[in-house]
């Protein structure tokens, strides 16, 4: 039996993340899962509803609160026995046959190392999670949003894949951290998310080494999930959100020496 280990984490997210562990707990009806919740800071509700509502899900409760990565790779280390890791946003309400589809895509193709679904903002309209490797003059423009003042930039559409048509499984630069099914064997070859990430980036940086070492991220729209995408990094220029998504932006050009889009045009072949 496949063994798949879904995790999340709460950062006073509150009635949000009860929601996401509720519509999870529906479509974990399909494929059994582990659930994994990170206390990334102190929160009594959360834990009360978790003892009380879903005692099965595994509580891990923080000393100090950590970045993204370094949370999803201590679960990982710590259990690293699963098949598959399915990353989820506090901000997430799952849909029906979503995990499911999104395992089948991934078991009848053993190239890919990373699956996301089509992801709905909360008023039914698609967001653009699945992506293309960010180029430097996107990079500026998205930190510091000026993207927003030419929302109708050919770099920008290129960049969110908005020119692009989907029909079916498809092959794309990078997904979203916010909904990510990650195959562990992929995990093995190419390591785990990078931790220098604090915020933002570790995601398109982590599929970036899967293209890289020859493994496939696949946008799967037939699979769904709605995301109240809070985005507090893209939504308040002057925040502590904003500042850590510029840094991070540095680290990814300092890493991939000023050309991150080479990741996936020197891939290897399949």
């Amino acid at each position: 039996m496949i063994k798949i280990a879904a995790i999340t984490i709460n950062h006073a997210h509150g009635e949000m993340i009860r929601k996401a562990l509720e519509s999870f707990s529906v479509i974990s009806n399909d494929q059994p899962v582990e659930v994994f919740v990170i206390n990334n800071l102190p929160d009594d509700a959360v834990k009360a509803w978790i003892l009380k509502h879903a005692p099965d899900i595994h509580l891990i409760e923080n000393q100090h609160p950590k970045g993204f990565a370094e949370n999803i790779n201590h679960v990982i280390r710590q259990h690293a026995g699963f098949d598959y890791y399915l990353l989820l946003n506090p901000d997430v309400v799952c849909l029906p046959g979503m995990l499911k589809t999104l395992v089948k895509a991934m078991e009848a193709d053993k190239k890919i190392g990373a699956a996301g679904p089509q992801l709905l903002n909360m008023d039914g309209s698609v967001q653009p999670s699945r992506r293309r490797f960010a180029s430097f003059p996107v990079l500026i423009m998205r930190a510091f949003h000026i993207d927003r003042l030419f929302p109708r930039s050919s770099l920008v559409a290129q960049y969110l894949m908005t020119d692009t048509m989907f029909e079916g499984i498809t092959n794309v630069n990078w997904l979203t951290g916010a909904v990510l099914l990650l195959r562990k064997k992929t995990l093995d070859e190419v390591g785990l998310m990078d931790e220098r990430f604090r915020m933002y980036f570790e995601d398109e940086d982590l599929c970036c080494r899967m293209w890289q070492k020859g493994w496939k991220v696949c946008y799967v729209p037939e699979a769904q999930a709605y995301h109240a995408h809070i985005a507090a990094g893209r939504n308040q220029l002057f925040s502590r959100a904003n500042f850590q998504h510029i840094l991070s932006a540095v680290k990814m050009l300092v890493k991939y020496r000023g050309n991150i889009t080479r990741c996936y045009d020197n891939r290897k072949s399949n």
